[in-house]
């Protein structure tokens, strides 16, 4: 009879485990002592007993080289201990730890080669792949890390699922799946809700758990708005944790290109006019987005650091009429090991618009980037910068302060009423947020303008309430999924 503790080693998988504490060389040290000492008795029994003596001091002179020994290795070894190394531009990429959710590698000074995970404040497991906090699921739960579970849930490395053909922690996307040497409830399958696996006599039955279904938590933030971007004062990311700041690889060096808006863990929202500035095609390849950054040039823990999986630009961009018509983007993003965007106090989501929602002038909006201060300025804004503008009246934008250049109804103006205030080069593709029903959308996205704060030249945005068919469409025909790890191939 088997029990259902019992587990079986996944192909491949060493059969001891190191303890964080664990000491190879005090290890050595004491195995070289018990080796001597039993080899030493095992001779003297097979001496005669005049010569038992003299072994005896020989034996006792060996035990204390050996002793010395180990005590000046255990020494050594209390100095080069532990060390922590912080890889600031891999930190949650590193392929020997695999570490999810911003976990960072550690490894042994003297022993490279043996590598853990250090995980962030509330995660934890091998992998950093657990979620301590989490209390609801979204969407079907297929995504769901939390540690609920029901007290008749079966572990996923019980051996009778393999083989019996279940779901099983042992399997190829089994850390995709979020299954493992636990019982937390999980829905591999795609079912309406986290399951767990319990038997019914001597049947193993899929059996829902008792989890709450999360509530929206789009355009939600920890602190307020704050501040300006033009001749103004510093934000927190935490006002805005749904920037993004897209950098660009030219000659080595990344490079701030644009910003852009969290509007799902796997989707940026941001301008095509960012991609388009030159005539050969867009090479993924040398892009990059950051989240929950404060300082273009500092990196912190807080940060997370994604490739681009794919950029989609609307098709029918153009700037043949001076303005910017259809300049929307969207960009996929994932780590290399494969997880979207995990929210955080300085990483979430945006609201997207209600489908023919009209803000009225005069509706208080807010800006954020990393953009210059004045159009003249060499250098960008090194901290994030965050501003309040009004929304203008289409038909005042149009004839009063751009009659001679094209403003459709695909674009909405904002500024501030005395000029002081307005989005710059390098806030491309940043988000304008407006306040609806107690959550902050994503309203427009900055686009183009004639000067930075220049009177009676209001800052231009794409009205992104045009595009959501379009949005909805490029988002799903690509199947996105949030915080997955990559099929096996």
């Amino acid at each position: 009879m088997e029990e259902e503790g019992e587990v079986l080693p996944k192909p491949g998988e060493p059969f001891l485990f190191l303890h964080p504490g664990f000491s190879l060389l005090s290890l050595l040290n004491q195995t070289m002592t018990y080796f001597f000492i039993i080899m030493c008795k095992n001779q003297i029994i097979q001496i005669e007993e005049e010569q038992r003596e003299k072994l005896t001091k020989n034996m006792k002179l060996l035990i204390f080289l050996t002793v010395t020994l180990g005590a000046l290795v255990t020494g050594l070894e209390s100095i080069y201990s532990w060390k922590y190394y912080k890889l600031y531009k891999r930190r949650s990429e590193h392929k020997e730890c695999l570490c999810l959710n911003g976990g960072r590698c550690i490894s042994y000074y003297l022993f490279s080669g043996i590598t853990r995970c250090i995980c962030p404040d509330g995660y934890t497991g091998i992998h950093c792949e657990l979620d301590t906090d989490s209390t609801c699921y979204t969407k079907n739960g297929e995504d769901y890390r939390g540690m609920a579970t029901e007290d008749k849930c079966l572990p996923w490395n019980l051996p009778s699922l393999i083989r019996r053909g279940h779901y099983h922690a042992y399997s190829e996307n089994a850390l995709q799946l979020g299954l493992g040497k636990h019982s937390y409830c999980r829905n591999p399958n795609g079912r309406s809700r986290p399951w767990c696996y319990t038997k019914r006599g001597s049947a193993i039955q899929e059996t829902p758990c008792n989890i709450e279904k999360c509530g929206p938590t789009c355009g939600q933030r920890s602190i307020s708005k704050n501040f300006k971007i033009v001749g103004g004062r510093q934000a927190e990311v935490e006002s805005q944790p749904w920037i993004a700041g897209i950098f660009q690889t030219i000659r080595g060096t990344e490079q701030f290109l644009c910003g852009g808006s969290l509007i799902d863990p796997c989707w940026v929202l941001t301008a095509a006019h960012c991609f388009h500035t030159l005539s050969r095609p867009i090479n993924k390849s040398v892009y990059k987005v950051f989240l929950g950054k404060s300082i273009l040039n500092v990196t912190d823990d807080k940060e997370q650091v994604f490739m681009v999986d794919e950029i989609i630009s609307h098709p029918d961009f153009t700037d043949d009429t001076g303005g910017n018509e259809n300049d929307i983007a969207l960009i996929r993003i994932k780590t290399t090991s494969g997880q979207c965007a995990v929210e955080s106090k300085y990483v979430r989501t945006v609201c997207l618009p209600e489908r023919n929602l009209y803000l009225k002038e005069n509706t208080h909006c807010e800006i954020a980037g990393y953009g210059k201060q004045d159009f003249y300025d060499i250098f960008y804004a090194q901290r994030l910068m965050s501003a309040t503008v009004n929304l203008i009246s289409q038909r005042k934008c149009k004839y009063e302060y751009y009659d001679n250049i094209r403003v459709t109804d695909n674009m909405v103006c904002a500024g501030d009423p005395a000029w002081q205030i307005d989005a710059c080069k390098g806030d491309s593709g940043g988000p304008m947020v407006c306040e609806h029903n107690g959550r902050m959308m994503v309203y427009g996205i900055v686009s183009w303008g004639d000067g930075c704060a220049k009177e009676n030249k209001p800052g231009v945005y794409t009205r992104v309430t045009q595009y959501l068919n379009w949005i909805d469409t490029s988002m799903n025909g690509l199947a996105a999924k949030s915080n997955f790890l990559p099929e096996p191939k």
